[in-house]
């Protein structure tokens, strides 16, 4: 045959596999399928040639199979604590589940190439890039050989390690990959956290497997020590004076950074002016030198347990920036005029210097605001002595307190919602260890502080905003989904609360109506955070879009910019805006994109922190009972949340006595077979501590009885 003649029968043959695509050919039935005449040895040929450019497929000897083309995708990997996963695509909503057979030695967050094997799965065919070399683990030995057993929330993986000598059972390490051939991922040990069980090599490990930097170098210590001649006469001159404004400070009890101070003017005509004072960190922090590059790598500080992690050296942080009391500091302000009936009749935006007269805890200030004294006595007193206040502070809190009501109301009239969950605070030994807990509440002078920061933030938004040139960074907050909304009336009716959630014009109010409802019910805690669960997770971005939680169209981070360096770029777009200068539009989104990323990473190391002191505590109370309140439901058990602790455990449904339970997932309950009894969310149980796990901080319970 001719050339052409033999690409014309490849074709030929090629469209009977094509039009009968789930049915295997041998020569002899091509043969009978073909309307030309052609003899065998062509066609047998003609067959190599397909199979050799991976048109078909020999399935078993001289019988073919259309191949179809292998559809590829890239994403990334996101796997869950089962050792299954989810391919992440850029611009994709739905993502791809990938079994975990199909995880192909990919670690969570790697750039991995897949075949798309259903309209629902895929299967990781190629590793594209690392997310991560560095891995936490304990030291164990099997067979004689060393390992490092890796147990974080989303990788449960045995390392080989090669510097065997450096090596000791029971150690926690850290540990640098370099490759996976064989069964088993291999790599070196490059750094040593120390002993298991311990609270401060624990802690280092959580610092260490969310890759958050705990230390500065010495070169970044003296640049920030450097950073203290530039707040001098000179700079003091160019800005507005309030040194001899009523200032304080309301901060907690352990605070030692003091971001924002606030001053009251009582001025004629019965109009206040209210100063909300923040820290000028972006004064100090210069753009593109280490220290502002160091700072906008970590984007925020961590809020452990036992520990802050801070984005700033402490000679920044805690003392050249913080706005201590009875000290000279330089501060960008955002003054309001307040009327006699708390409306704003003038705003003001500027750098300014402050000298603040008072330093305050939450409770002094509450007590001040409960009691309308101005004497604090020894027990509430941060110097555990009787303090007299002057008139000044007490009449300064007492009218903060006022104005703060009224935007409060104002704002929740708006559509602004209003969470009431209580948070629990660690009581800890010397050695950082847990021996009990508190709740904490949000009080008035909570309230009062957050209040002021808020309208502060709107309306530095509000500037951004007005100024179309400029590109603001903004808070968003989307709309929650319209699924997780569906998910959340259907669970909340279970519990008895028929408010309708999906179907309404003024979701804010429903959910509003919703929390008050709940309110120091037993079930209040588990709804708050259903409900925060079925929100968008607020982020930075230059594009606004409002923020569904305030129910603010325009808002934006300016108030703490010793602990978020969104707030040192927002800071740094106001002076641009107020100076009448130009804006940097240069990868405002990438750093907004990059701030998100670094906050979601230390919300997660917060977390575990939490997890870890819960688990820890717990495991000083085996055989303890507990009040609960049913938590989560599946089919392997029912989770618990302790009243007083909020520790969460696990039943597992095979341990619930007395009879065979089943989940029902469509109600979302457990009942026994024979006796008919529920389990649902919400209902108080009593509960017993039968063993904890550190390492996959876990805590198990037995359940004794439905309350």
């Amino acid at each position: 045959m001719y050339e052409k003649e033999e690409d014309l029968l490849n074709k030929e043959i090629l469209s009977v596999f094509k039009n009968n695509q789930k049915r295997k050919f041998n020569y002899k039935q091509v043969l009978f399928k073909l309307k030309s005449k052609v003899n065998s040895k062509d066609i047998k040929k003609s067959l190599f040639f397909l199979e050799k450019e991976k048109k078909i497929k020999q399935i078993n000897s001289g019988s073919y199979i259309l191949l179809k083309p292998i559809k590829m995708v890239k994403g990334f990997l996101d796997k869950t604590k089962k050792g299954s996963g989810f391919l992440v695509q850029e611009n994709i909503e739905n993502d791809l589940f990938i079994s975990e057979k199909n995880i192909n030695k990919a670690f969570d967050g790697d750039l991995v190439e897949c075949e798309i094997i259903s309209n629902r799965e895929a299967k990781i065919l190629k590793i594209i890039e690392r997310k991560k070399i560095n891995f936490v683990g304990s030291v164990v030995l099997k067979d004689n050989k060393i390992h490092v057993d890796v147990s974080s929330q989303k990788e449960k993986v045995s390392f080989i390690v090669s510097n065997k000598e450096k090596a000791k059972e029971k150690e926690i390490v850290v540990i640098e990959f370099s490759k996976w051939e064989k069964e088993f991922p291999e790599g070196k040990i490059i750094k040593i956290i120390g002993e298991k069980g311990i609270v401060e090599n624990e802690i280092h490990a959580i610092l260490e497997e969310y890759e958050l930097p705990y230390e500065f170098s010495e070169e970044l210590n003296k640049e920030a020590t450097k950073l203290e001649k530039l707040q001098c006469d000179s700079e003091i001159k160019k800005r507005k004076d309030l040194r001899n404004i009523t200032t304080i400070t309301i901060d907690p009890e352990d605070a030692k950074d003091f971001d924002d101070a606030i001053s009251v003017n009582k001025k004629d005509n019965n109009l206040i002016e209210i100063g909300i004072h923040i820290a000028d960190v972006s004064f100090f922090l210069r753009k593109n030198t280490l220290l502002d590059n160091e700072a906008f790598k970590r984007a925020t500080s961590v809020y452990l347990v036992d520990r802050v992690v801070p984005m700033l050296p402490e000679s920044l942080s805690n003392k050249l920036c913080s706005l201590r009391p009875n000290e000279e500091k330089l501060t960008f302000s955002a003054i309001f005029t307040f009327d006699e009936n708390y409306k704003i009749i003038k705003e003001w935006f500027g750098k300014t210097v402050i000298n603040s007269n008072k330093r305050l805890t939450y409770e002094e200030a509450q007590y001040v605001i409960s009691n309308k004294s101005n004497i604090i006595p020894k027990e509430i007193s941060l110097s555990k002595k009787e303090e007299i206040l002057e008139n000044e502070i007490k009449n300064a809190i007492e009218t903060l307190n006022k104005i703060a009501n009224n935007l409060r109301n104002k704002r929740s009239q708006e559509g602004s919602i209003t969470f009431n969950k209580k948070e629990v605070k660690f009581i800890l030994n010397k050695e950082k260890e847990p021996i009990n807990t508190i709740l904490k509440e949000s009080l008035d002078a909570n309230k009062l502080v957050e209040e002021f920061m808020l309208l502060a933030n709107r309306k530095v938004a509000e500037v951004f905003d007005k100024n179309k040139k400029a590109k603001g960074i903004y808070r968003i907050h989307d709309y929650p989904d319209d699924q997780k909304i569906a998910t959340l009336e259907r669970v909340v009716k279970k519990l008895g609360y028929n408010q309708q959630l999906k179907h309404t014009n003024n979701i804010h109010k429903e959910i509003n109506d919703l929390l008050k409802k709940v309110q120091n019910t037993p079930e209040q805690n588990l709804i708050d955070t259903l409900v925060i669960r079925s929100m968008s997770k607020a982020k930075y971005s230059s594009n606004n879009i409002g923020h569904f939680g305030l129910a603010f169209k325009k808002y934006t981070h300016f108030t703490s910019p010793i602990r978020r360096y969104p707030d040192v770029i927002v800071h740094r777009i106001l002076e641009n805006i107020l100076l009448k200068q130009s804006v940097e539009h240069k990868n405002v989104e990438e750093n907004c994109l990059h701030c998100s990323k670094r906050e979601e990473v230390a919300t997660k190391a917060e977390r575990t922190s939490i997890k870890y002191m819960q688990v820890k505590y717990m495991s000083k109370q085996i055989n303890k009972r507990f009040v609960g309140t049913i938590s989560g439901l599946m089919e392997r058990g029912i989770f618990v949340e302790t009243k007083k602790s909020k520790c969460e455990g696990f039943i597992r449904i095979k341990d619930i006595p007395n009879d065979y339970f089943v989940f029902n997932e469509k109600e979302f309950l457990l009942y026994g077979r024979k006796t008919k009894e529920e389990y649902r969310l919400g209902d108080e149980v009593m509960v017993k501590v039968i063993g904890t796990n550190e390492d996959k901080k876990q805590i198990d319970f037995a359940l004794i009885e439905k309350l």
